[in-house]
């Protein structure tokens, strides 16, 4: 008898449960003391995932752990409330920059409407390579948010200029390992590889 193994790794954005933006609304709308109980049955979460995003947000100061009698279930309460977007932490409450890149560049795309990869990269507030703009436009072309105003000529040393027509919202889309984009503002899950 053969036992199907589980996969190893992350599951993609567009296949994940209820993750940190959602535990984060949940938490928030705790009116006392917030617990892993009431924020998994909100979300539906795992109570061990639950538990590592308090604990990450306790360690990044957005929350203060409430002392409990030996035995009993912890609590905590919000002291840091940073708004709408769930805090991005790891274990040790340092901040996650992994995705800063995509949502400068999406966002540049948003105020630019008309761009070539350079023009991404001049406002950004972190180092951004131009090989990765460059690579994001391939792939958001493919997936249908772009369309070609200029063609590419490398024979006269010209890059190729671009038009945002699909400006879903404010979430970057995605690039998947598998080679699609998903779209977390949607929902959709586009193929990223026609014509590159």
């Amino acid at each position: 008898m053969t036992v199907a193994s589980k996969p190893i790794g992350r599951r993609p954005a567009d296949k994940a449960r209820a993750g940190r933006q959602e535990m984060w609304h949940a938490l928030k709308q705790q009116t006392g003391e917030i617990t892993v109980t009431a924020v998994a049955m909100a979300t539906g979460a795992h109570r061990s995932t639950v538990l590592r995003y308090l604990t990450a947000l306790t360690a990044g100061g957005y929350l203060e752990a409430i002392p409990a009698p030996a035995g009993a279930p912890g609590a905590w309460r919000l002291i840091k409330d940073v708004g709408h977007h769930a805090p991005r932490v790891r274990s040790d409450g340092s901040t996650v920059t992994q995705g800063a890149v995509t949502s400068q560049l999406w966002q540049a795309m948003i105020g630019l409407k008309r761009f070539d990869f350079r023009e991404l990269t001049q406002g950004a507030s972190i180092d951004i390579p131009e090989a990765t703009a460059k690579d994001y436009c391939k792939r958001l072309l493919a997936a249908g948010y772009l369309r070609v105003l200029v063609k590419a000529d490398p024979h006269v040393n010209r890059i190729a200029r671009y038009q945002l027509i699909r400006p879903s919202g404010p979430k970057a889309p995605q690039i998947q390992r598998v080679r699609q984009v998903y779209d977390p503002n949607t929902g959709t899950v586009y193929p990223a590889e026609g014509g590159l």
